[in-house]
């Protein structure tokens, strides 16, 4: 039970784990949060889940909908929702998430940037 060749995929198993819980938790409420701000409150994201690559290097978002902010003009409005089905973004330093508060705001905002880029969202 104590050999290398244990220890190290049972450990790597608790690393893969622990990330896609914290990316389905605490994360996508994060970038949630920062796509209001970097759109000015104009459209609000919705992601059924994320999951990190099996190495650790990107996060595969599965059921991306953008939707439009409500107002009064484009209440009746159908376009004001953009459906996104699967988008794999690399993030190099994923497996950091957990352990540094400075890469999780920076690993946010580069996924902002590129979910708003990919559909030419950004103010």
């Amino acid at each position: 039970m104590l050999s290398p060749g244990v220890m190290f995929p049972s450990g790597y198993l608790l690393l893969y784990l622990s990330t896609n819980i914290y990316l389905n938790g605490d994360f996508k409420k994060n970038l949630s949060q920062s796509v209001q701000k970097a759109t000015g409150n104009t459209w609000h994201i919705s992601i059924k889940s994320l999951q990190s690559g099996l190495v650790l290097d990107s996060v595969i978002l599965n059921n991306i909908e953008l939707t439009k902010a409500t107002t009064p003009e484009n209440r009746a409005d159908t376009s004001s929702t953009i459906t996104i089905n699967t988008l794999e973004i690399p993030l190099p330093n994923l497996q950091q998430l957990l352990f540094n508060s400075s890469e999780r705001l920076t690993s946010t905002n580069a996924l902002c940037d590129k979910i708003l880029a990919e559909k030419n969202l950004a103010q």
